[in-house]
């Protein structure tokens, strides 16, 4: 599935108002053809000061909460589930906290990487912010990665400790067997062991103490490390310096002045009454992101820890909440189920939506359900259309690869220098493998997508890395997996198998053959479907295309001629759940093996 094409109102930490750049670059002037707005906006960066300080400073000094001193002490962070909540002076003073008892524990210095392996929780941002404050580097990782996909994680990022909860243990001694090499593991919460380390435990500590300020580099010093998956199915580590964390954070500032200007507040300031809800994982950027920016607004915002949509709804309810940041398949349950009949929301006025595309439908429900705001996002600083083989840039209304460019762009690949010149070019332009075109107002329009990631939720799933697991299975001759548009999910992935001549093996067997070895949302919910071969080009790559189109529409017309098919040609979509997936316009065939 690709995005639809559809003009984007820029709204995300990496965006600019209708894609228009207020940052110079640096690499060189600007290409005429680019429209810039630099009159509009304040485009100073602070460069001698790491994010954390950055942001808990403007805890304290947010304009709003200086007026008022009692905002001090006000509820900041809540727990949907438990009723638990931080103040402004808690998230300020624990971070600090932290920081010296990992500084007095562990020697904690500037360039120490410390992989966070934590749920969404009141003390994720307290870790984070502690861990850049001695200058280390916090590498945010999915909690239900499977113990290769830890392994792997921990190969590139090379953590000198680990941060999570007892359920993190046992994968985390199947990676270090060998005692000599197991890093410090420090709980999240009292453990059910004796002499084990805690977040309470280091924070004591460190009250104790006196924090060292270190000396960094905010412009080549790594900050944070976000796990994705590129289109070589590895696993990639997006690394992230303090210049571009603050970077982003006043693109932020700098865009809540335009929303403002056409939705004006009193004073011009942001309501004090707003509560926003924080749904996303907190390991990926978009959740990560709209903490940082909400701290630095002095908002309040309720953590939805195990999502599911009647707790969500219950908090909108219940704490009265404002605005919210969601993927796609939430949007669409919003639309499609009769929520504004079961719970008050009359309270919610905004809907941000990321990650993924989000149809015009969908955004035109929502409002007439809700009576909100909807916006869609897509990430990016300074922004230019490439040839895709010239690399040549083009004008308005011509179609091309989208490259991106600014202090936000990622310094790299953490150990992956062949990986990150393939995707940053020479004069410092990120290839996103996004297709599309800006019009004459600067626009623009996204309308396919050169990099083969299935987009399941928001999540990142790679084929390849599907691939390379079904491959190992002896009855698995050749394999391809390519997306299927789901309407709740926007793509899951279907893999097409190439069986081996005499093989026994059937879908629900591979099926569950991988489900056994990836995370949750990898699973092969399109099925699994048997073909003669595997559509390639003169050079052997993929032709995933063809899998969605030609090749499903050649079994479509087989089908209906014959329901009864020969073994070896057609199909029994089987998902990792045990349910059958037929496509949406496919008869359910059924193979005789």
């Amino acid at each position: 599935m690709t995005w639809s094409t559809r003009r984007l109102l820029i709204w995300d930490l990496h965006c600019v108002v209708h894609a228009q750049m207020f940052f110079k670059p640096s690499v060189r002037k600007a290409d005429p053809k680019i429209q810039t707005y630099q009159d509009v906006y304040d485009n100073s960066i602070p460069d001698a000061i790491s994010v954390s300080e950055f942001i808990l400073q403007r805890i304290v000094s947010n304009e709003r909460v200086a007026c008022d001193l009692q905002q001090l002490t006000n509820t900041l962070q809540v727990n949907a589930e438990t009723k638990q909540f931080f103040t402004y002076n808690q998230i300020k003073e624990n971070s600090y906290a932290l920081a010296t008892g990992l500084q007095t524990k562990f020697n904690l210095k500037r360039g120490d990487n410390v992989a966070i392996i934590l749920p969404n929780c009141l003390e994720y941002p307290v870790v984070i912010f502690a861990v850049m404050l001695t200058g280390g580097c916090a590498t945010l990782i999915n909690p239900a990665q499977t113990i290769s996909e830890l392994e792997h994680s921990f190969r590139l990022a090379k953590p000198k400790l680990c941060i999570g909860t007892e359920d993190c243990i046992v994968k985390f001694e199947g990676i270090y067997k060998d005692l000599s090499k197991r890093p410090p593991f420090v709980l999240l919460n009292a453990p059910t062991t004796s002499h084990s380390i805690t977040i309470e435990n280091l924070t004591a500590l460190g009250k104790k103490q006196t924090f060292q300020q270190p000396t960094i580099d905010t412009r080549e010093d790594a900050a944070l490390i976000l796990f994705s998956s590129g289109t070589t199915g590895i696993p990639k580590g997006v690394v992230l310096t303090h210049f571009n964390l603050i970077a982003a954070r006043r693109q932020t500032q700098e865009l809540a002045k335009a929303v403002r200007r056409r939705d004006p507040q009193p004073s011009g300031t942001i309501p004090v009454a707003e509560c926003l809800a924080a749904v996303l994982p907190f390991y990926h950027t978009y959740g990560i992101s709209g903490v940082f920016d909400n701290l630095m607004g002095g908002l309040r915002f309720v953590i939805i820890p195990n999502f599911s949509l009647h707790l969500f709804l219950q908090a909108v309810q219940d704490y009265k909440i404002t605005v919210v940041s969601l993927v796609p398949a939430i949007a669409v349950q919003l639309a499609k189920q009769p929520v504004e009949h079961l719970y008050d929301l009359s309270s919610l006025r905004v809907i941000r939506s990321g990650a993924s595309a989000l149809s015009a439908d969908t955004i035109n429900d929502l409002k007439r359900k809700l009576n909100c705001t909807v916006y869609q996002g897509y990430g990016m600083t300074e922004a230019t259309v490439m040839d895709r083989d010239t690399h040549e840039t083009l004008g308005p209304n011509q179609e091309g690869e989208i490259c991106v460019r600014g202090p936000i762009v990622m310094k790299g690949y953490v150990g992956d220098a062949e990986a990150t010149r393939a995707t940053i070019d020479s004069q410092g332009w990120l290839h996103t493998g996004d297709v599309g075109y800006y019009d004459e107002e600067g626009y623009f329009f996204i309308t396919d997508r050169m990099k083969e990631l299935i987009k399941y939720k928001g999540l990142q799933v790679s084929p390849t890395e599907l691939e390379r697991i079904l491959l190992t299975h002896p009855d698995v001759v050749d394999v391809a997996v390519a997306p299927i548009a789901d309407p709740s999910a926007g793509e899951i992935p279907r893999a097409y198998i190439v069986k081996r001549q005499g093989g026994a093996v059937t879908s629900d067997e591979l099926a569950r053959f991988l489900s056994d070895k990836v995370s949750a949302y990898k699973r092969l919910r399109g099925g699994v479907v048997f073909i003669d071969a595997v559509p390639k080009t003169s050079t052997g790559k993929i032709v995933r295309r063809a899998l969605t189109t030609k090749t499903m529409s050649k079994l479509y017309k087989r089908g209906k001629q014959n329901r009864h098919c020969r073994s070896g040609t057609v199909i029994q979509c089987t998902s990792s759940e045990g349910e059958q997936y037929p496509d949406r316009d496919t008869p359910r065939l059924v193979a005789h093996d």
